[in-house]
């Protein structure tokens, strides 16, 4: 990596109000855009209690809508976006100059996740997503392999969320028909790892499909107990009526 890593942050917030009474806030919408001189070179990107809802593409100058259903109701102009992105250009550029090109920690968690969306069917379709989080600039690479052969066909990524520690996150899509004795591997790539790359393996199973034999048998005992509790009261009531009947004759 080039020592020029000085990343320059832009972060507007709609945060929780400190005050003498407590002010519950119902959402929260964040801005994010980001300039730094390593690849991706930018970002912009708008969120909605956490969730994304469209990011601008700098290379296309576009609006990319997260949902497209978003984008038929609300509208974005992607020139507003290249405008700050400019201006963080231009101050970053100052910022690299004070500090003399001071190098950046790089920071991440070695702790890779890999699930899926819902529950595994094997040999129905199915989407694999491989979770980095808390890594530190925001530059990671990330692949997918399949019985140890690289895949490129169905994949898919998000943009770089960020989080309030000042870390960065990132999602990475697999759409494929898991196989049994199949092996998944989400490899990931960061100066802030410890092993690097670090590889996270996925195998498709099944969950165990637990027998409700027993809760049945017991069920089952239960309305049969409860159902001979019944005979048994009526054969009492009838017995107890006719001997009353025969005292009453006497």
């Amino acid at each position: 990596m080039s020592p020029r890593k000085l990343l320059s942050l832009g972060l507007l917030c709609i945060f929780y109000v400190h005050t003498s009474q407590a002010v519950k806030v119902e959402n929260i919408l964040t801005v994010e855009n980001f300039v730094q001189t390593l690849e991706p070179s930018g970002e912009y990107m708008f969120q909605f209690d956490g969730d994304e809802i469209f990011h601008v593409d700098l290379q296309r100058k576009e609006t990319k809508w997260r949902l497209q259903q978003f984008g038929e109701v609300a509208s974005f102009e992607a020139a507003g976006a290249l405008q700050n992105i400019g201006i963080l250009k231009f101050n970053l550029d100052i910022y690299e100059k004070r500090s003399n090109y001071t190098k950046a920690k790089s920071v991440a968690r070695d702790d890779i996740q890999v699930f899926t969306v819902k529950p595994l069917v094997l040999g129905e379709p199915a989407s694999l997503i491989c979770l980095a989080t808390q890594f530190f600039p925001p530059v990671i690479k990330r692949s997918w392999l399949k019985n140890n052969e690289p895949v490129t066909v169905g994949v898919t990524e998000t943009v770089y969320y960020p989080a309030p520690d000042g870390s960065f996150s990132k999602f990475l899509y697999l759409a494929t028909v898991p196989q049994k004795g199949d092996v998944y591997t989400c490899s990931v790539e960061h100066d802030g790892l410890s092993k690097n790359p670090t590889n996270k393996f996925w195998f498709p199973e099944v969950p165990r499909h637990i027998s409700e034999t027993p809760e049945n048998v017991v069920c089952g005992l239960g309305l049969v107990f409860g159902i001979i509790g019944i005979v048994a009261s009526i054969a009492l009531i009838c017995k107890g009526k006719k001997n009353s009947d025969q005292a009453g004759g006497h």
